[in-house]
C-alpha cells in the first residue's frame, strides 16, 4: 500500500503548482456565479468563464500561456478515430490545448463542489 494510515499529510499541498495558480481564479469564478444566484451555468457561460480565467492566469503568469494554438478536431478525423457526433462536438467544445483542458477541469470541481453545498 502506497498510503498508511498513520501517514498525516494534507494532501492539498503537495499539488503541483500550477494549481495554486489556477485555482483562485476558479474559485473567484465561482464565488461571482454564487453572487449572482445561478444555478447550474450553461455550457456556454462555463466556457466563457474559462476564457476569461485563461486569459488572466496568463496575464499574471505568462509562463502558463500555451505555446502552440489550438486546432479544433475536424469532423473527418473524428470519424477515423470512430468517435460518435455528440463525442466530436465536446471534443471541438472543450478543446484549446492541456492547459485549457486544466482550467476546464479546475473550474468545473468548483462549481460542482459548491454545487453540492448549495
Amino acid at each position: 500500500m502506497y498510503l498508511h494510515a498513520e501517514n498525516n499529510v494534507n494532501y492539498q499541498n503537495i499539488y503541483p503548482d500550477v494549481y495554486y495558480k489556477v485555482q483562485p481564479f476558479a474559485m473567484m469564478a465561482c464565488d461571482e456565479l454564487e453572487a449572482a444566484n445561478w444555478e447550474v451555468p450553461t455550457q456556454e457561460v462555463v466556457r466563457q468563464i474559462s476564457d476569461q480565467i485563461y486569459e488572466d492566469v496568463c496575464r499574471i503568469h505568462p509562463d502558463l500561456a500555451e505555446r502552440e494554438q489550438y486546432h479544433p478536431m475536424s469532423y473527418e478525423a473524428a470519424e477515423a478515430y470512430q468517435m460518435t457526433e455528440r463525442l466530436a462536438e465536446a471534443e471541438q467544445w472543450r478543446g484549446g490545448g492541456f492547459f485549457r483542458d486544466l482550467i476546464d477541469i479546475l473550474l468545473l470541481n468548483e462549481i460542482f463542489r459548491r454545487r453540492r453545498r448549495w
